[in-house]
């Protein structure tokens, strides 16, 4: 069925070339014209599930205390005197005005002027002692923490900072922040896909044109990628109206639409010129490519978008972004790609497709001979290469058993990129700023008058002290540190009723800080995280801050992780089954495989990024000794099904060659040399589209990127040439046992036991 349907497809599709290529541009503009401006309505955000504890925890900690990570950080240094001398004090105050006139602000607190709202216009008005964690040990800095009425508006930053950044009478400002990484982390994406793109393209283009062989054949791919790509910012548009849709989806976009067009574009064009060197007439030549080769690519296109769709199951918009972006270009890709091709290649009488000018330099037909020779020989030391290959995958696998999942901070950046350099300087002046805090909020619950209430709250906050990772917690009752209250907690403050009012809200919570170790998203700030919540309060408990909003990314990928690769296994065992016949060993080797390359593709990833090997080759990267949690999910979805491509392949030249000569390892060397120049030549130039993020700034797009092209690559060069085809030899006969024949002979055996 679907091999008739690709037939009819593609004559269709020769028959009225003109009008498929001018339908295709008409698609092309209205698309072009529907997702123009899409990136301003896309958001860097979607790290933490919708509804998670820590996401309410920190939504109460801002509102009800004014507190929690703000949205800008302005380290205020003067380069004479004491931040308590009249004049830095007077600066500082202005400072402050100037930060509170903008509209966009919701209020500040300094070491000058203690807790201010927008309400406040001179920025003057003290509402109490300032906390003289905003001074630097040495007196010659201060801190200015500011919270914005929405920390993703991106004019407030662009207008607010320039302002504030620089000299301010006796001060000098430099700014940080987690507005401010938004900010730089949305233009750094917009400058990575522009450079991406410039990159990509001409270097596409020129392996094409190697590849191909001819002009109007290389551009082919081209053309089908710009289309899925233009068709699939169209539809991120519209979705953006809906619902959040992560800015990353568009890089993404670029490299796997570019890729798909590769893959299935070589697929048609290698078997129609196969056809024609064989003698067929050029619409015969169309009818048989469509009949294997479009089969292939639809089988492929289906087991890449079911991969993508794993994604969807997680409550995490960044991942569910990448599967809005995947799945529309994926399809695209294969429509495009099985209308278009053939459209194209019955351009000019026929012959766009036919000539290749370089094959004689590439010395196509040696090359040919030279994978049939390589076939011949895996087969003969089918045990040795067999175990070599899968020991060499399970070495390259060895790092990921040290992984440590994190969550990205502004280190993603380029290391010197100004929003980096200023969090560190602000860090080497206030090393504690930027640590594991765990804020725990008692919500509708305050010690009041009640001794009772007083006395749950010391009992909490000295059993939180004693935790291990707790440095200091601080609460309306005082400072406590190593289950002991300290003899004088208003000592930083001069005024304990400023700390009690600091930690109580009108609103009748109560807020404990908990002060951790220096590493927000380090194993020892996880136990605290974790014992926090696991700690007795006396009434329920919301617990905020970085390390508990890991865990809560942590226990929503952990929850859905099994779904999403029961979805993705068992979908792509079934389109296999139906692929081959039914043959099991055949679709479940090929999952096996899979596996394999994916394992060895984690351990590539922890040895390259969060070891930091290979960074002179790759460009300069932030090592942070740990890996996004996100980013193993990421490319376990896009490489699984991006590499199943090349055994799909591999499968259909294979199954094709013993249907016609019955005999397995015959059928094995001929349908690797068939294949192998397909999946190589493809190979090289997805990874050299998926390398072209290796450039960006963001190190989590460039690990992707690198990673997934590295996984092409291993999948290509030692998966499908050396280790499949020694597993189907070893094999033997038993590729061939088909489900079908089981479900065949039950009748028979059970009638022939039937008495007479």
């Amino acid at each position: 069925m679907i091999t008739a349907a690709s037939v009819a497809l593609g004559r269709a599709a020769a028959r009225h070339r003109r009008a498929v290529i001018v339908l295709t541009l008409l698609f092309a503009a209205a698309s072009a014209v529907v997702g123009h401006g899409v990136t301003g309505h896309l958001v860097t955000g979607g790290w933490a599930p919708a509804g998670a504890s820590s996401l309410r925890a920190d939504a109460l900690l801002t509102e009800q205390f004014h507190g929690g990570v703000p949205d800008l950080a302005l380290l205020a240094r003067t380069s004479s005197g004491s931040v308590d001398s009249p004049a830095v004090r007077e600066d500082g105050r202005r400072l402050v005005a100037r930060v509170l006139a903008d509209p966009k602000v919701a209020g500040a607190e300094s070491y000058w002027t203690g807790p201010v709202t927008s309400t406040d216009v001179s920025g003057t008005h003290v509402s109490g002692p300032p906390d003289a964690a905003l001074r630097a040990k040495d007196g010659r800095a201060a801190l200015v923490l500011v919270r914005l009425v929405s920390d993703t508006h991106h004019t407030t930053v662009n207008r607010l900072v320039p302002a504030v950044t620089g000299g301010h009478g006796t001060l000098r400002v430099t700014v940080s922040g987690a507005a401010l990484v938004v900010r730089d982390l949305q233009s750094q994406s917009r400058r990575d896909l522009r450079r991406a793109e410039l990159v990509a393209l001409p270097t596409t283009l020129l392996l094409l044109l190697w590849v191909f062989g001819s002009f109007g054949a290389a551009c082919l791919p081209l053309a089908v990628g710009l289309v899925a790509v233009a068709g699939t910012l169209a539809v991120l548009r519209v979705l953006s109206a809906f619902t959040e849709v992560s800015l990353y989806a568009l890089n993404m976009t670029t490299a796997v639409g570019l890729a798909l067009a590769v893959d299935y574009s070589l697929f048609l064009v290698a078997r129609y010129r196969e056809e024609r060197n064989g003698g067929a007439a050029h619409e015969a030549a169309v009818a048989r490519a469509m009949a294997t080769a479009g089969r292939t690519v639809l089988v492929s296109a289906s087991i890449v978008a079911l991969s993508l769709t794993g994604l969807l199951v997680f409550p995490l918009p960044f991942l569910r972004s990448l599967a809005y972006a995947g799945v529309p270009v994926v399809a695209l890709a294969t429509v495009v790609s099985l209308v278009l091709v053939p459209a194209g290649l019955s351009c000019r009488g026929g012959r766009l497709g036919d000539r290749d000018r370089f094959a004689r330099w590439r010395g196509a037909g040696r090359t040919g001979r030279g994978w049939r020779q390589l076939a011949h020989a895996v087969t003969r030391r089918r045990i040795v290469v067999a175990v070599l290959a899968a020991l060499a995958l399970a070495l390259c696998a060895l790092p990921f058993r040290h992984v440590a999942f994190a969550l990205s901070d502004e280190r993603v950046l380029p290391g010197d990129a100004p929003v980096v350099r200023a969090t560190r300087e602000l860090r080497s002046v206030f090393p504690e700023f930027g640590g594991a805090e765990v804020d725990v909020i008692l919500p509708g619950w305050a010690p009041g008058r009640s001794a009772s209430r007083t006395a749950a709250l010391d009992a909490y906050a000295r059993h939180l002290s004693a935790l291990p990772g707790a440095r200091s917690v601080r609460t309306a009752t005082g400072v406590y540190a190593h289950g002991e209250r300290l003899p004088r907690p208003c000592a930083a403050a001069a005024d304990c009723g400023v700390l009690a009012r600091r930690h109580l809200s009108p609103a009748g919570g109560t807020w404990l800080a908990v002060r951790g170790p220096s590493e927000p998203f380090g194993p020892a700030s996880v136990r605290l995280a974790r014992a926090v919540r696991a700690a007795d309060a006396p009434t329920t408990a919301l617990v905020a801050g970085p390390p508990a909003r890991l865990l809560d990314v942590r226990d929503a990928v952990a929850s859905r992780l099994p779904t999403a690769v029961a979805i993705v296994v068992a979908t792509t065992l079934v389109l296999l089954l139906m692929f081959t016949g039914g043959a099991l060993f055949l679709a479940v080797k090929a999952l096996v495989m899979n596996a394999l390359s994916m394992t060895a593709t984690f351990g590539a990833m922890v040895w390259i990024f969060q070891e930091g090997h290979l960074r002179s080759l790759l460009g300069p990267f932030t090592v942070t000794g740990q890996t996004d949690i996100m980013s193993p999910v990421t490319v376990f979805c896009l490489a699984f099904g991006l590499s199943l491509d090349y055994e799909v392949l591999l499968l259909a030249r294979v199954m094709e060659e013993h249907r016609r000569t019955d005999r397995t390892t015959a059928a094995v060397a001929a349908g690797l040399a068939s294949a192998a120049p397909l999946f190589t030549a493809s190979a090289a130039v997805v990874a050299a589209v998926l390398l072209s993020l290796a450039g960006s700034g963001i190190t989590t797009i460039k690990l992707i990127g690198v990673t997934v092209a590295l996984s092409v690559a291993m999948d290509a060069l030692v998966v499908r040439p050396l280790l499949v085809p020694a597993v189907m030899s070893l094999a033997g006969e038993a590729n061939w046992w088909s489900l079908r024949r089981l479900v065949t002979r039950a009748p028979a055996r059970k009638a022939a036991t039937l008495p007479q």
